[in-house]
């Protein structure tokens, strides 16, 4: 039985024009037992179509802000940088990943992209939006595989199973969030300020988002590789 092929999506440099992908996600995924494949940036559907047929897993990766026009809104003035061409190719893939039951895991900007994907829409500014008083720091001075907030997991969730316990300290790189969680979606972690952490698709075999970064904390600790551990194992055919 062979490694299953995990593509993951790239991030983009518009000033340079190159596509490229940050350390740890790849590592991860080659860690826990996948072979990853950094998925050309397209937003040809018959193009994305063939490669969801000959991948066995898709990860979503981190990045910059999702166009809130692709969520009924318009951009305010502190929704930050967007990248049309894979917000574009992004939403096909995840959405296309969930109907078709195909193992997923997005991280950061990743679960934005599932959640708007399926019809739910985000904070554009958590700080500005957020109706919660008492919001921890999501963006953090820290190194960046430590955790500086904690949040609550809910039972019976996949989250829960990868961690082994319902509480547990994340790392923090956002300013965006999930806001009205789509339709087939279920909260399965939150923050102690409100803030949704985890969300995963009901009656689906694998699809988890995570609002921190796992990619960078595993590393240091094992417990966090754990989720890219279970992902792969749902991708073996």
């Amino acid at each position: 039985m062979g490694k299953p092929l995990i593509g993951v999506t790239p991030w983009y440099d518009y000033s340079k024009n190159i596509t490229y992908i940050k350390p740890g996600y790849c590592e991860g995924i080659i860690e826990a037992g996948g072979m990853p494949v950094l998925l050309p940036l397209t937003a040809n559907e018959d193009i994305l179509t063939c490669l969801m047929d000959e991948i066995d897993g898709l990860l979503l990766s981190g990045g910059p802000d999702v166009d809130a026009r692709l969520y009924g809104e318009q951009n305010l003035p502190f929704n930050g940088e967007i990248s049309p061409h894979r917000d574009k190719m992004e939403m096909f893939l995840a959405k296309k990943a969930i109907l078709d039951n195909k193992p997923l895991l997005g991280i950061c900007r990743g679960m934005q992209v599932m959640n708007a994907a399926m019809g739910g829409t985000l904070f554009q500014d958590i700080y500005s939006q957020s109706k919660s008083n008492s919001l921890v720091k999501h963006s953090q001075d820290a190194p960046k595989w430590y955790p500086t907030h904690d949040i609550h997991i809910e039972k019976d969730s996949r989250v829960a199973a990868s961690f082994g316990k319902h509480y547990a300290g994340v790392n923090s790189f956002h300013h965006q969030a999930v806001k009205d969680v789509a339709e087939g979606f279920k909260v399965t972690a939150m923050s102690v300020d409100g803030i949704i952490e985890a969300v995963e698709y009901e009656d689906h075999i694998f699809a988890v988002g995570v609002q921190w970064h796992p990619e960078l904390m595993w590393q240091e600790n094992g417990i966090y590789l754990k989720l890219f551990i279970d992902f792969v194992c749902s991708c073996v055919k």
